[in-house]
């Protein structure tokens, strides 16, 4: 109770400040729930401890770090997929979020971003939701014959696709944010740079990948398959608690 206290107090403080608007405190937090609801469904897809079934190799060249999302059942394969496009819809949030901490010293930059911020999340909501369907074609790939990982390869393919698409908007959003935040052009304090998703996702992301694919199952598919709701979780956290606040 005294935390929840303290916290209702800090909140009141920072929505009384012009930059600190209530507004900005509810998108950040709905954009930060929208993380939650999509990383339990990456705990769905790999959250599984049992032991592994024998593993073709083409899934193990498609799938070296994720390979534990054959444990899955069913249920759990579609349970997730559907969070995808639920998580979504609060993500969407988060493009306000940001319109809001960038529109202060720049209305065009902020629209700009926030556009840019909500079409990558739509995507990756449908990226996420595929995955349901796509868990079943790796199950059904790993026991059968050569046809069925001709369907695998093809599958693979198109979420590669999908999963370039939200790359491209996301990148740009994420860019001015960080150029912006550098030169001091939003509500951020500068070191929120240091937690800007560009970096910790496009740069981070490959270094924890290669670590990744040696560690023992599940570990590798929970820290890969994870970090980017992971870091979107932090960014939006921090955002909503150190606005840059103006005397």
């Amino acid at each position: 109770m005294h935390i929840l206290r303290g916290l209702e107090k800090y909140l009141q403080s920072m929505v009384a400040k012009p930059t600190a608007s209530r507004a900005m405190v509810l998108s950040g937090l709905l954009g930060f729930l929208g993380a939650t609801i999509m990383f339990a469904g990456d705990l769905l897809l790999y959250a599984h401890w049992r032991e592994m079934p024998v593993v073709n190799e083409a899934i193990l060249s498609l799938l070296p770090g994720r390979k534990v999302v054959l444990l899955a059942t069913s249920g759990e394969l579609q349970i997730s997929g559907v969070l995808g496009p639920i998580a979504a819809v609060f993500y969407l949030f988060g493009a306000w979020h940001l319109y809001i901490k960038l529109a202060f010293y720049s209305p065009f930059w902020a629209a700009l971003t926030a556009i840019s911020f909500a079409f990558s999340i739509i995507i990756a909501g449908a990226y996420h939701a595929l995955w349901g369907m796509y868990g079943l074609i790796v199950q059904f790939a790993n026991t059968q014959e050569s046809a069925a990982l001709a369907l695998l390869e093809a599958a693979a393919n198109y979420m590669t696709f999908v999963a370039d698409t939200v790359t491209v908007p996301l990148s740009l959003a994420c860019s001015i944010v960080l150029v912006r935040t550098l030169l001091a052009k939003t509500d951020y304090p500068r070191w929120m740079a240091l937690l800007n998703p560009l970096l910790l996702l496009f740069v981070g992301g490959p270094i924890l990948t290669s670590v990744a694919v040696n560690m023992a199952v599940p570990y590798g598919a929970l820290t890969v398959g994870t970090y980017f709701n992971v870091v979107m979780m932090i960014f939006f956290l921090a955002s909503v608690y150190s606005p840059k606040r103006k005397t």
